[in-house]
């Protein structure tokens, strides 16, 4: 049957609205009576907090609120220790600061000045304590604890119930990986390779910064939130306001991009805990330097040894991964768990010993990034094994695919792979590249401080670890002019979600573009007549 939509080149969904400038993103919106919060950041890596001093800045005109300490640990309504993994964060610091830009306090008030300058009223006395800042210093006999203990969760993430913290120590998690025998699989080998790989911590640097607008009236908690995924933050919510998850609606407007930067809560809770105190709406829009503060991409350290024949043939690996995940785990147990599933590549390795670990440091907590954990992985894999193809004399596009996964291989965890298309896609992309004609050939573009530039050929592969079992649903409405509605939980933040799945549905259901609309993200799936349904105004 000749489709109607799928294969074609479509417009997307929200061009107009987007090259209009008409789309609505989170920091272009407005509520009635609503306030403005700002938060007070530490300047510290790691200090006790002795105490907090905001009687100067409630006097100040414009101030509404300020929430400290005091209004965590005192308010029966609020639990005070959160985290998608491990309940290791505050809404605002408790007992210490635990890095540069951990919340300290703050505050709601009329305008962005009042609420700024009040900010710079607050008096926090510190007590400085030494830091940590390094993964292998953190991991040392003796070394300063960035937490003394940890709260587990009542329950959590499935494929994360075994993991837990090293009591006594700065490891967030430790996921272990055993295949095989890996010293014999050593004494086998031709050639044994073994080197160390840092990657630097970076940031996601999306366009759009984290953002909240929070209201919490009537029992009831209404966020407007940048998340890619408001259903978690919903629950979270609901966790630490101690409310029932159907008192907590999340509403997203237009994402101004993610990345994994924005998959937990981030300025949700503190936004809610302004609003409640309040009584009056609260929007919190954080500055890009404080975007830095709040999550990054976990920095590694990666040692790989690996064992193969003289023919090319990998025989063994002992990998040891150590991933720097800030103050706080926020998803980092999963991220080593994943980094650890990868570090063996897209290659048969019969014998392997992974230890992958997430250590806790006095530095900005992170978490995920763009198939989170398998980046890191990769660069070491694909990295060593240019290095053992120069060395074996071997052509790094055939040890590739000498080694690579086929139909029907078992994965590292012992699942069966099916429709793996590895070996199709490197011959593909060698094709496409010239890979045979490797000679570098000097650039007509000049450089004037380097001379000609010089052109190179390279390849990689990776094989991504997900996350299973794993469900998606959508519902849609036919409408009484005939028209399409859509409803589902997919975040459009540039990847053209929304024009995809309504060029799905028109093709089943035979209904063109122009007649289907696809619905932002609501929890509650409650619409009103504007794009993505807010009751806010510009």
């Amino acid at each position: 049957m000749e489709t109607s939509e799928i294969g074609k080149s479509a417009r997307r969904l929200d061009y107009e609205s987007k090259i209009s400038g008409r789309a609505m993103y989170l920091a272009d919106m407005h509520m009635p009576g609503m306030c403005h919060g700002k938060i007070l950041r530490s300047p510290l890596p790691h200090a006790r907090i002795k105490s907090i001093d905001i009687s100067k800045a409630l006097k100040l005109p414009g101030v509404v609120t300020l929430i400290t300490r005091d209004d965590i640990l005192h308010d029966q309504g609020i639990e005070p220790y959160y985290g998608p993994v491990f309940k290791d964060q505050t809404i605002v610091a408790v007992d210490k600061v635990r890095h540069v830009g951990d919340p300290v306090a703050a505050v709601a008030a009329a305008t962005v000045d009042a609420a700024e300058e009040a900010l710079r009223l607050i008096e926090v006395d510190y007590e400085e304590l030494p830091a940590v800042l390094d993964v292998h210093e953190a991991l040392k006999s003796g070394a300063v604890l960035v937490h003394d203990s940890i709260k587990l969760p009542s329950s959590g993430f499935a494929d994360l119930a075994e993991i837990k913290p090293v009591e006594g120590t700065n490891i967030c998690t430790h996921f272990k990986l055993n295949r095989g025998e890996v010293e014999k699989g050593f004494a086998e080998a031709d050639r044994i390779f073994e080197d160390t790989f840092t990657l630097p911590a970076t940031q996601h640097c999306f366009l759009e910064t984290h953002a909240c607008i929070a209201s919490a009236e009537a029992g009831r908690i209404t966020v407007w939130a940048t998340t890619q995924n408001p259903f978690v933050v919903r629950t979270q919510l609901a966790n630490i306001f101690k409310v029932p998850v159907s008192k907590v609606r999340v509403i997203v407007p237009y994402l101004g991009g993610g990345y994994g930067g924005k998959v937990y809560p981030k300025v949700e809770p503190i936004t809610v805990a302004l609003a409640q105190k309040a009584r009056r709406p609260v929007r919190v829009v954080l500055s890009r330097e404080e975007v830095f503060y709040t999550i990054t991409k976990h920095a590694a350290v990666i040692r790989m040894k690996t064992g193969v024949k003289n023919d090319g043939t990998l025989i063994a690996r002992e990998c040891e991964i150590h991933l720097d995940t800030g103050a706080y785990a926020e998803i980092g147990p999963r991220v080593a768990k994943k980094s650890g599933y990868t570090a063996a590549g897209p290659y048969r390795i019969p014998n392997l010993k992974i230890d992958s670990y997430s250590v806790y440091t006095n530095k900005p907590p992170a978490g995920a990034f763009r198939g989170f954990g398998v980046s890191q992985s990769a660069w070491a894999v694909e990295s060593q094994m240019d290095i053992m193809a120069a060395a074996l004399k071997i052509d790094p596009l055939e040890l590739r695919l000498k080694n690579g996964y086929v139909d029907g291989d078992r994965f590292v965890t012992e699942e069966t792979l099916r429709s793996v298309g590895l070996k199709d896609c490197l011959d593909g992309v060698a094709k496409s590249i010239g890979w045979e004609d490797k000679r570098l050939k000097s650039s007509k573009v000049q450089n004037l401080n380097e001379g000609s530039l010089k052109r190179g050929k390279g390849l990689a592969c990776m094989i991504k670890a997900t996350i299973t079992p794993s469900i998606s649903c959508a519902a849609v409405k036919l409408n009484e002019d005939s028209s399409l509605s859509i409803y589902c939980g997919t975040v459009e933040m540039g990847q053209g979600s929304e024009t995809v799945l309504a060029q799905i549905a028109g093709e089943e259901l035979g209904i063109p573009l122009r007649q289907i609309q696809v619905l932002g993200v609501d929890t509650d799936v409650r619409r009103c007549n504007s794009r993505r349904g807010t009751s806010c105004g510009s």
